[in-house]
């Protein structure tokens, strides 16, 4: 592959650049969730890694899926206060192998939009880690993804 990796959140067209073969780092948040799993699940040559900010998602119904994710998987979750249930999305990551599960604390929720500092460097880092993996393993972009200031905001 030589063109560089198409960064998108779900509502910014995620499913059809996966559609067209255009590498694309996914994000999703809340509900959204689900459908950008089956679409990682569905094209792991296509998907380059998976983001779920909040997740909202039906462990119970779709765990099946949820071993079917191969592509790196990063489930970031607010922590509004101590006593946040953060039961779903650490199950969530728990429950696929390349998942990284973070916590932002002290953020009201939707994390993306209420830590938006914090969101984008743990994105941004994380994509780095993704595509240098892709590296190694022969899969890698050419040229890597360039880590442009406001692609994660």
């Amino acid at each position: 592959m030589s063109a560089v990796a198409a960064v998108r959140w779900w509502d910014d067209d995620a499913q059809m650049a996966v559609a067209a073969a255009v590498p694309t780092h996914v994000f999703a948040a809340g509900t959204d969730a689900h459908a950008a799993i089956e679409l990682a699940v569905a094209h792991p040559e296509t998907v380059l890694s998976l983001i779920l900010a909040d997740p909202t998602f039906d462990i119970e119904q779709h765990a099946y899926l949820l071993a079917s994710v191969t592509v790196p998987t990063l489930v970031i979750a607010s922590a509004p206060e101590p006593t946040t249930d953060l039961t779903i999305p650490q199950r969530l990551a728990g429950d696929i192998e390349n998942a990284v599960f973070v916590v932002i604390d002290d953020s009201a929720n939707p994390v993306h939009t209420c830590k938006r500092e914090s969101f984008h460097e743990w994105t941004s880092s994380f994509v780095t880690i993704a595509e240098g993996l892709a590296l190694r393993s022969g899969t890698a972009l050419t040229p890597p993804t360039p880590l442009a200031e406001g692609a994660f905001r």
